[in-house]
């Protein structure tokens, strides 16, 4: 990873994430001289940490990275930071790639080779129809699911009876079950959203996490409560009526 500014003042910051160094290290060239600060990542995972962690106004992301590849950053930068600008660099323009790319969220698409005039060009159209927003990750819209509310901020959780703080996994696994009540999520699909990391069947640490984020919904007195759909994943259950309460639901 490298940073780099271009002068004292505030800039806008763009996030380059391409494993390529060539390639990284020429936009990295090209931007600090139009007047960007650049900061660079060569993996899916680094690239998604620091868009959803960073002080970044725009992502340049390549569709094909190690680990966690171009889409599904993509997809899950998009559900974190829905406003943050991202352009897809990549060598495949075929249509079922570039259909790929927008469900999960690209704004735009650049192929490569790229022409550098035009690719700046993109990028200060992009910046200027964001009018800033999602610049920082203190912009991430407050999420409110039945009684309970989550703050990006801080981290915490709130609801009828005071509020808790959530570990940065414990928030993240809440945030992606209620985005979508009722919902079953598939383990794998769980900890790859929000570990950001291939499901090994044998681990428990889903488990362990599930029964944190229980608790805390109980201290919280809510009523919203994680389910288990036994041999698939789990789903959260709001609504303002009675339900079961999480000591309740199968662990």
């Amino acid at each position: 990873m490298a940073e780099s500014t271009h002068a004292s003042q505030p800039m806008p910051s763009i996030l380059v994430v391409e494993d390529d160094p060539t390639i990284s290290d020429l936009l990295a060239y090209n931007l600090v001289r139009a007047g960007f600060s650049v900061r660079q990542e060569r993996s899916g995972t680094g690239g998604l940490e620091a868009a959803l962690t960073g002080a970044v106004d725009l992502v340049l992301l390549d569709l094909m990275l190690p680990g966690l590849d171009g889409v599904a950053a993509a997809r899950e930068i998009r559900r974190r930071r829905p406003a943050l600008p991202i352009i897809m660099l990549t060598a495949r323009s075929d249509r079922e790639t570039v259909l790929r790319g927008f469900e999960a969220g690209a704004d735009d698409f650049v192929a490569k080779p790229f022409d550098m005039d035009v690719l700046l060009a993109r990028i200060r159209a992009r910046l200027r129809g964001s009018r800033g927003a999602g610049a920082s990750p203190a912009e991430r819209r407050e999420m409110i699911g039945g009684d309970l509310r989550l703050d990006p901020d801080t981290l915490h959780l709130s609801g009828p009876t005071g509020s808790t703080a959530l570990k940065p996994k414990e928030y993240g696994l809440l945030e992606l079950l209620i985005s979508q009540p009722g919902r079953i999520f598939p383990r794998d699909e769980l900890v790859e959203r929000v570990w950001h990391q291939k499901y090994l069947p044998g681990s428990r640490s889903l488990d362990v996490h599930v029964r944190r984020v229980r608790r805390k919904l109980g201290e919280v007195g809510s009523r919203a409560a994680i389910e288990t759909s036994r041999g698939i994943g789990y789903r959260a259950q709001i609504s303002t009526g009675r339900q079961p309460t999480n000591e309740e639901r199968p662990a």
